[in-house]
Parts: C-alpha cells; sequence; structure tokens
C-alpha cells in the first residue's frame, strides 16, 4: 500500500489526484490486457474448431476400418432342430433342411463288477479310436481297480472320455465314449494281461463282457448325422456342419424326419451406411463451426474471433478438395462421393442418398470399400486421406492447430510478462508521487508556522506602536 496523503495542510484531493495520474499511466496496460483478451479469445475459438475436427476424426477413423461395413445374418425357423450361425461373404438365400438323425459318439461298457475300488488285474490296455493312433496305457499295481483304469485312461491320449458307472443295484461298470461322433469313430479296446491268458475272465481281461471275442458291450452305436438340404440328402460325422451352405455353420439340435426347418441367409449394409451417416453429421458439424468462427456481422459491423485466420481458413478448402478425390484401380462407377450417393449442398453439407449407396454395394461391394479404406502409396482411400489431413491439425504435439495455440500463449506469456514490469514500474511510480506530494505537505506546513510567527510580530509591533503613540497624546 502506497504512503497515505491527507492533504490538509494544503486543501489538495492528493489522494485523487495521484489516482488520476496513475490512470494515465496505466492506459498501456488497458491496451495490453485488450490484446491479451484477444489472443485468449482466439485459443479458445481454436478449442471449438479442434474439438469439431475430433469429432469428425473419430468419425472418419471408423470409415478407415471396413469391419462391419457389410454384414451376413442367417436364421433359422425352428432352433429347437437347429441353429445357424453366419460369417463373411454369405449370398442371400432359403434352404429347406429336414433332419433325420443325430451324430452319435460310440458308448460301450466293460463287464459288472462289485466296488469301483475291486482289484482287477495288470497288464496294458490298448485304445483306438476309428483310424486314429493306437494308445498303450499301462495297469499296474497303482491303479488296477475300475476307478484307478478310468484315471489312467483320461490322463492318456486315447480318444475317449472314461468313467464308473453304478446301475443302483451293485454293479460298477467301466464305460468308454469316443470323443468324436460319427460312424467311423468306434472304439477298439485290446487287453494285454500279466496273467498270460487274454480269453478268461480273470485278471485284467475281465474288464471283456465276451473275453472270447475281446469285445465290450455297446450301449450307443457310433453314427452319422442325417439330413437333406433342398432335397438332397447328406451325410455328416458330426452334429456342427460348415461345409453345406457357403458361410453359415449349422448346429443339429435334435432330428424329426417330419419337420422342415427354413434356413434364411441375408447380406446387409447397415455397418457402412451408419459408419456415413456419423461422418456426415461431423462434417456438417465442422462445417457449421467453421462458418460460426469467421463469420462478419454486417449489421453490428463486427468479425468472428477467427474471421481472417488463414489457418483455419484453409480447413475448409481442403475438406472440400479432398471430398472432390477420387481413387484409382477401382470400378469407375463408384470412385467418387457423388456415385456412392453422397452430394453436397449449398451451404456445404453432405446429404446421404442409401439407395445409390446400397446399389453400389450390391455391384461393386469389395471397390466401395477399397475407396474408403485403401492404404496405397498415393492412392489412398477417402477415410485414410481425411484422417491423414485432420491428424496434421490435431496431433497433440505437432499438428497445426497446436502450434498455432502455443504462439499464442506465448504471446500471452509475454504480455503478462510486460504487464507485470510496468505495473511495478508504476508501484515504484506511485510511491515517488506520494513522497513528492508529502514533501510539499511538509513544506507548506513550515511555510504556515513560519506565517504565524511573523503573524505574531507583526501583531506584537503594531501593539507597540499603538502603546507609544497612545503615550503622547
Amino acid at each position: 500500500m502506497g504512503i497515505g496523503v491527507s492533504g490538509l495542510m494544503s486543501g489538495l484531493d492528493t489522494d485523487s489526484i495521484i489516482q488520476k495520474l496513475m490512470d494515465l499511466e496505466r492506459r498501456p496496460i488497458v491496451q495490453l490486457q485488450k490484446k491479451e483478451a484477444d489472443y485468449q479469445a482466439k485459443i479458445t475459438a481454436l478449442g471449438i474448431v479442434k474439438s469439431s475436427m475430433s469429432d469428425l476424426q473419430s468419425a472418419v477413423e471408423a470409415l478407415k476400418d471396413s469391419d462391419n461395413f457389410i454384414s451376413y445374418s442367417a436364421s433359422s425357423s425352428d432352433t429347437d432342430i437347429l441353429t445357424v450361425s453366419a460369417g463373411d461373404n454369405v449370398n442371400p438365400g432359403t434352404f429347406n433342411i429336414v433332419v433325420s438323425q443325430l451324430a452319435t459318439a460310440q458308448h460301450v461298457r466293460s463287464a459288472e463288477f462289485s466296488s469301483s475300488d475291486t482289484e482287477i488285474g495288470t497288464g496294458t490296455l490298448t485304445i483306438q479310436v476309428g483310424n486314429g493312433s493306437s494308445v498303450d496305457i499301462s495297469i499296474d499295481d497303482s491303479n488296477n481297480t475300475l476307478a484307478g483304469i478310468a484315471q489312467a485312461i483320461n490322463e492318456s491320449d486315447a480318444e475317449v472320455n472314461a468313467a464308473v458307472i453304478s446301475d443302483g443295484n451293485g454293479n460298477y461298470y467301466l464305460t468308454l465314449q469316443s470323443k468324436e461322433t460319427g460312424a467311423s469313430n468306434t472304439i477298439s479296446l485290446s487287453i494285454q494281461d500279466d496273467d498270460g491268458n487274454n480269453d478268461d475272465t480273470s485278471g485284467l481281461s475281465s474288464l471283456y463282457t465276451d473275453p472270447a471275442t475281446h469285445s465290450l458291450t455297446e450301449t450307443q452305436s457310433a453314427q452319422n448325422s442325417k439330413l437333406s438340404i433342398n432335397g438332397i440328402s447328406v451325410e455328416r460325422s458330426g452334429n456342427e456342419i460348415d461345409d453345406l451352405i457357403d458361410g453359415i455353420t449349422i448346429n443339429l439340435k435334435s432330428a424329426d424326419p417330419t419337420k422342415t426347418v427354413t434356413v434364411t441367409s441375408s447380406k446387409g449394409y447397415g455397418g457402412l451406411t451408419k459408419k456415413l451417416q456419423n461422418f456426415i453429421e461431423k462434417y456438417n458439424s465442422l462445417i457449421d463451426t467453421l462458418k460460426e468462427q469467421t463469420a462478419y456481422d454486417s449489421i453490428n459491423h463486427k468479425g468472428a474471433t477467427l474471421m481472417g485466420d488463414s489457418t483455419v481458413s484453409r480447413i475448409g478448402l481442403s475438406l472440400s478438395n479432398i471430398l472432390y478425390s477420387t481413387v484409382n484401380e477401382i470400378d469407375t462407377s463408384v470412385n467418387s462421393l457423388s456415385k456412392l450417393g453422397i452430394s453436397i449442398d449449398e451451404n456445404g453439407h453432405l446429404n446421404l442418398d442409401t439407395s445409390k449407396l446400397n446399389d453400389a454395394l450390391e455391384n461393386h461391394p469389395n471397390d466401395v470399400i477399397t475407396f474408403f479404406t485403401s492404404t496405397e502409396s498415393n492412392n489412398e482411400g477417402l477415410a485414410v486421406k481425411l484422417y491423414d489431413f485432420l491428424d496434421g491439425y490435431l496431433k497433440s504435439s505437432t499438428g497445426i492447430i497446436s502450434a498455432k495455440t502455443d504462439g499464442l500463449q506465448k504471446s500471452i506469456d509475454r504480455i503478462e510478462d510486460q504487464i507485470e514490469r510496468i505495473n511495478d514500474r508504476l508501484a515504484k511510480r506511485e510511491e515517488n508521487l506520494r513522497h513528492q506530494f508529502n514533501a510539499l505537505e511538509d513544506l507548506l506546513a513550515q511555510f504556515q508556522q513560519t506565517s504565524g510567527q511573523l503573524e505574531q510580530q507583526l501583531s506584537a509591533i503594531r501593539n507597540l506602536n499603538a502603546q507609544i503613540a497612545k503615550s503622547r497624546g
């Protein structure tokens, strides 16, 4: 706080005088602050433009990715009998399917035993499924019970699942189930019994239900699935079938030769349409933002914050040039936005004709995808060109907008430094003024004191003269 000046001696409003003098000297600060406010307004406006460009870049990035451009679907009229799923490149169509038999895996069981812990015998089991490789499994004193044998089989590479099952009447069985369905995947089990006899009911060979023929009892046969598709009879080893209809996987759930299931496949373009609609929305929003930030108000004779800014002015022009670009080496009927149903109106806004777009996709789907996504040097797709252009403005460290914003911020920093220096100088100037006015008040006080003393002396002289004159009279 400055030194107080009372003005009691001079009668002047010295505080007011000093304030007005300082206000005059602060005028450069006001001008600098106005310039700072202008720079800050430009930074804010650039931030609005950058945000709108970033929204557009996100929409363009989605267009660079061809995933979900074209969608494929398939449906079943009776999902209790079969379900379907669609992959890529499914052709539209309708297929009538009758499922007469499901594929099954072979199940076999051993002879019956009184307990899962009954010791059976030792030796070697050899298991083979269909034409697959045979697997030898050693049975010794550590695993020669039904439970131990089942565990040893499951821990081997044999293509079967083993289990011990009780029928609830005190009988236990070793069961084997092929891991694969189909008529060719039958289970073969041979036993090399350590007791030297593989044909009797003692030792490890007692697992056979018929030791003489070295066989187990089949509880479920191995069979193929059987179905007809559009009147053509087919068999497959499994219930998941992916080689009947291109791009469609069929999962059989149940068999009913009296029912016909209709499978319908279709192709849609909703993915690309949705991405394009989002792109158009963000593009039009950016165009409106650019106009708003660079407009001139002819009524109030005032320009918007970024009016005349060359950096911002180039954005709209460059975007327009890119939109009119073409892509080589694709069908000429789809090598521009206008040929894909996207037009530009008098306001610079994009509009989409979905019917024209769908026609282009129906006739040249791969070329349409290439038009947006090509990464070939000097022949980039539209989305790739737009993304790279926007990235040149939006990069956090080297982007054009960031560089411009940094430049404005540096100007603001310099102004603030300048204001700080001026304030420091003015603070000293105000202090000096207060010292000077205080000195004036002190001087006036001295003059007043001297004047009083003189007045007293003159009054004394006048009194003396009066007395002298009176004594003479």
